[in-house]
């Protein structure tokens, strides 16, 4: 592995201590019910990505004994695409919590979150795509601990003023970077400019073919856009893959791919891996095969899915799955887009 040379060297150093802060909203699937109440028609109007503008909020939520958990929290919008109101009636949203705040609540030990919320909330085909998100998140986690940790949550959006009526949608919360940092004990590459060459190939390896898989092609390693780099103790350097709503699997009405691709659609599959051997990429076929069973349940496992979307979701991974039995043949197709490793 090349080592990774000028600024990015710096991101070796200060590695955060071991032991991430326990976080009791990831040790459980089931979907939170959470009512957050603030201005809710200044929160919506908030959509101007160079200022940052914090609104406070109330948290509430119900208890394993089902009494009521107030928390006091800031919101503020986040994001590009989601975030232009030309795009989506409500933006993607990050909480920040008080660490005395959250003590012995299910948010203890979290700091800062991304609620990733629906385009268009209240729309039943959008809601859909927050599941089928989320639903691909958790078949990531499946695959490497080096990986984002997600909680599914039907959020109550609730104005304090009553001007507006109250707004129920589906939404997940995201894993801060730094507490997944500090949970893989690594430290976050801030700086762009990576090459596959300064990578963990195995970690690459898994996120390149998931993108493959999900038919993602909104990613960038150089450019950092939507891959987390994080570099562990003996200065390895790991790749996380993150938001997934523009892949084919979702197939979001609002998602296109690049024109430089030359692809009709989402739904059509691209490699955009490095180049490796028949020999490199059976191991990474292999762990997905291994995989395949709780990858596959995911999607079942979600309640709120409809049937008519989980078997559109199945369908199109059904494609996929069988490349895997056929390495050469695969790493023949991978061969025409690949990208050179530096």
């Amino acid at each position: 592995m090349r080592p990774l040379c000028g600024p990015l060297l710096a991101a070796a150093l200060a590695l955060p201590a071991a032991g991430a802060a326990a976080q009791g909203l990831f040790k459980d699937v089931a979907p939170l019910e959470v009512s957050l109440t603030t201005s809710l028609k200044a929160l919506l109007r908030d959509r101007d990505s160079t200022k940052r503008i914090l609104h406070g909020a109330e948290l509430t939520y119900k208890d394993a004994a089902g009494a009521l958990v107030k928390i006091p929290v800031q919101l503020r919008t986040r994001g590009h695409f989601r975030r232009l109101a030309r795009n989506c009636d409500f933006p993607p949203i990050k909480l920040e919590i008080a660490k005395a705040a959250a003590q012995k609540t299910v948010f203890d030990g979290n700091r800062t979150l991304k609620i990733v919320t629906s385009c268009r909330a209240g729309n039943s085909e959008y809601e859909q795509y927050i599941l089928q998100e989320y639903a691909l998140f958790r078949m990531y986690q499946t695959l490497t601990p080096w990986s984002y940790r997600t909680r599914l949550a039907h959020v109550t959006y609730t104005d304090s003023t009553g001007a507006t009526k109250p707004v129920q949608s589906w939404a997940f919360f995201v894993e801060d970077d730094g507490d997944l940092a500090q949970r893989r004990e690594s430290k976050k590459v801030e700086d762009k400019g990576a090459y596959f060459d300064d990578l963990n190939p195995q970690q690459s390896g898994y996120m390149s073919l998931f993108a493959y898989m999900i038919g993602n092609t909104d990613w960038s390693l150089g450019a950092l856009h939507n891959v987390t780099l994080l570099r562990d103790s003996s200065s390895v350097v790991h790749s996380i893959p993150f938001d997934f709503d523009w892949s084919g699997a979702v197939d979001a009405r609002y998602a296109f791919p690049d024109a430089s691709l030359n692809l009709r659609n989402v739904r059509e599959r691209v490699w955009r891996g490095d180049c490796r051997s028949v020999e490199a990429m059976t191991p990474i076929f292999e762990r997905f095969l291994a995989k395949r069973p709780a990858m596959d349940s995911v999607p079942l496992g979600i309640d709120a899915m409809t049937p008519a979307v989980k078997e559109k979701m199945r369908k199109y991974f059904a494609d996929f799955w069988p490349m895997l039995g056929n390495p050469k043949n695969t790493v023949a197709i991978f061969s025409r887009t690949c990208k050179d490793r530096n």
